[in-house]
């Protein structure tokens, strides 16, 4: 950039190769502490919800939080440039920087500039104005003006950046579906992106019904895909003491003790975490046990007789077929007739 004016006056070329240097160099550093601002914000961004992820599911409203801060710390790189790189692409603008660090010299760059587009001084005496010109221009051949980019912090951004994009990049390579999982939730916290675990296990009910008052057992079983089999498995029910499970044939029992209240039961193997809904209930009672009976042929009876027996006993005619029908007072989930499994219908098992 020529700074002349009409009358063909201008800057030495020198000392304009002098402040276009210090240009590039003012914009290269302020470019490199923004763009490396930027990528140390995203990938710490990325770092917490990956190191959250592995703990909990992380709640949509804090992944939003963290890619707010993303966002943010890229939206800073156009304020800056615009704070560095345009406010200071002028030669006057360069001169009112450097003044803050060599007041002097750049209080003179900036008088010789004025002299230059200025048409009047130059009527007054041309000869004093290329004087003027030649001795700051003297002047600051005889400086180096690398120390006037004011607070230089590129190195510093830069170890900032480097380090977590490291720690981004190993992880990328040691668990590429894990990484690919926490950037996938963190660019989209708006979608119900189900988190990655190294854990994996069989969904679980909503609620399971426990008989009231007993002990029971709740089972969880690992899918054959899960890439971390913990040893062992803890269950916490409410504010109880929370029950161990140790790895066995490819699931847990975890052993909990009598219930009589209803409450959440959280289940922390491995890097999952699930909670399911127990409900103590008293077991079912039977309201009614009759029997179909088809009588033999020989009878001339086709028409069933059903007889009620909760006394335990009836008598038959040989060679009739008896069918036991159970009703219970609500609706059963599973039934075992003879220790055998039946199925049953809503509230009657045959």
């Amino acid at each position: 950039m020529n700074v002349s004016g009409t009358t063909g006056l201008q800057l030495p070329q020198s000392l304009q190769a002098q402040l276009h240097d210090f240009r590039r160099r003012v914009w290269t550093i302020k470019a490199v502490e923004a763009v490396c601002g930027a990528l140390f914000g995203v990938a710490v961004s990325y770092l917490v919800l990956f190191a959250l992820d592995r703990v909990l599911d992380t709640a949509p409203w804090a992944r939003l939080a963290i890619f707010l801060v993303a966002v943010a710390s890229c939206a800073v790189v156009p304020l800056y440039l615009h704070r560095w790189l345009w406010r200071h692409r002028r030669l006057e603008q360069l001169a009112r920087l450097l003044s803050r660090r060599h007041p002097s010299i750049g209080d003179q760059m900036l008088g010789i500039i004025e002299l230059v587009r200025s048409e009047s001084e130059q009527a007054r005496s041309r000869a004093l104005c290329e004087a003027a010109i030649e001795q700051v221009a003297h002047a600051a051949s005889t400086r180096d003006f690398r120390d006037a980019v004011p607070h230089p912090r590129h190195r510093l951004w830069a170890i900032l950046a480097a380090a977590p994009l490291a720690v981004a990049l190993l992880l990328a390579l040691l668990f590429p579906a894990a990484a690919a999982n926490a950037w996938s939730r963190l660019i989209r916290p708006w979608e119900p992106i189900p988190r990655f675990t190294f854990t994996r296990i069989e969904p679980l009910p909503d609620r399971i019904v426990v008989a009231h008052g007993e002990p029971a057992t709740i089972s969880v079983r690992l899918l054959d895909d899960s890439q971390w089999q913990p040893a062992h498995g803890l269950g916490r029910l409410g504010d109880q003491r929370p029950v161990e499970a140790s790895l066995q044939d490819g699931g847990y029992q975890f052993a909990l003790p009598p219930q009589i209240d209803a409450g959440w039961l959280q289940i922390r193997i491995g890097d999952i975490n699930e909670r399911v809904r127990i409900e103590p209930m008293l077991r079912p009672e039977l309201t009614s046990v009759v029997v179909d009976v088809q009588l033999p042929e020989y009878l001339q009876l086709p028409q069933p007789l059903r007889k009620d027996v909760r006394g335990g006993s009836i008598s038959l005619v040989n060679g009739s077929v008896a069918t036991v029908v159970a009703t219970a007072n609500r609706k059963l989930s599973s039934a075992t007739v003879d220790g055998q499994p039946a199925t049953p219908a809503a509230a009657s098992v045959s």
